[in-house]
């Protein structure tokens, strides 16, 4: 919190690259990336409407998410995708029906639904509750 939003993001970054030593055109590659499901449809810091689900160039992104009046800082998709295993953990009756849209739906727009391993595995882990029938 201590740096502006872009400067905060080119940081960390710059760190990544440094720690995967990755070569310019390189994406770094993580072995496990765990991920949540918003009730919105939301993963990472990934927000329906946010242009950091447009950001190709970048391998993190600041985002402005007016409904918490914060900004973050968020992996991208391209360096999400690149991973070896991504796995969601989603619980709740709330997320019920966004789990249902990204699961169900091949034209969804939530930006969970964008989570595509490029050369990697997907799984979810799901309690009961989170895809109960009786949920609206």
């Amino acid at each position: 919190g201590e740096m502006a939003p872009l400067t905060a993001a080119a940081a960390y970054e710059r760190e990544l690259k440094h720690f995967f030593s990755t070569l310019p055109d390189n994406l770094p590659r993580f072995d496990l990336v765990l991920l949540g499901l918003g009730e919105d449809g939301h993963t990472a810091s990934l927000f329906p409407g946010s242009s950091a689900l447009h950001e190709n160039e970048r391998l993190v992104a600041p985002t402005y998410v007016e409904k918490l009046d914060a900004h973050r800082l968020t992996l991208t998709l391209p360096l999400i995708n690149r991973a070896a295993q991504v796995s969601f953990l989603v619980t709740g009756q709330s997320k019920a029906a966004a789990l249902r849209e990204v699961l169900h739906n091949e034209n969804s727009n939530l930006p969970a639904a964008k989570i595509r391993p490029v050369d990697g595995r997907l799984s979810w882990l799901v309690t009961e509750d989170a895809v109960s029938p009786s949920t609206p």
